[in-house]
């Protein structure tokens, strides 16, 4: 069951108790201004459930912005995961040209260089393969 935390014109944002989930979808191209208000909400919303696996669909983002990918993974979601003081993993859904573009740019990995670090992250263009990554990180015991 699914409980919708918050909704804008750009991103939807609902919670799974039953798994700790912490879904965001975006639900169309956004500028850069949007991009950092719809992450603020999320990290609200992980700090407020204590939930650190998140499934990030990016999928009906078409316009794409490079700097995005880069601020997210270097600069957000460490300090996420310095405030939860948990491992925080996070699935991206991206469409396949997408996971294509970013397979060519060496800067951002698909996937957490380090197995070991306490942020982990892979990108998907599977909802199911994305849901079993963080099945997986789930049942990993919390600190």
């Amino acid at each position: 069951m699914y409980q919708e935390l918050a909704s804008t014109a750009f991103l939807q944002v609902a919670y799974r108790p039953d798994s700790c989930l912490l879904i965001g979808r975006w639900l169309c191209s956004i500028t850069d201004e949007q991009l950092r208000e719809g992450y603020e909400t999320m990290r609200l919303a992980a700090l407020e459930h204590n939930c650190p696996h998140w499934l990030m669909d990016a999928r009906r983002r078409v316009d794409r912005r490079r700097n995005g990918p880069e601020w997210v993974v270097t600069s957000f979601l460490p300090q996420v995961q310095r405030e939860l003081g948990d491992r925080l993993c996070v699935a991206f859904l991206v469409l396949p040209n997408h996971l294509r573009e970013l397979e060519e740019d060496a800067s951002l990995p698909l996937r957490s260089p380090n197995a070991t670090d306490p942020f982990q992250y892979a990108r998907f263009i599977d909802e199911g393969e994305a849901n079993a990554w963080l099945d997986e990180h789930r049942r990993r015991p919390r600190k």
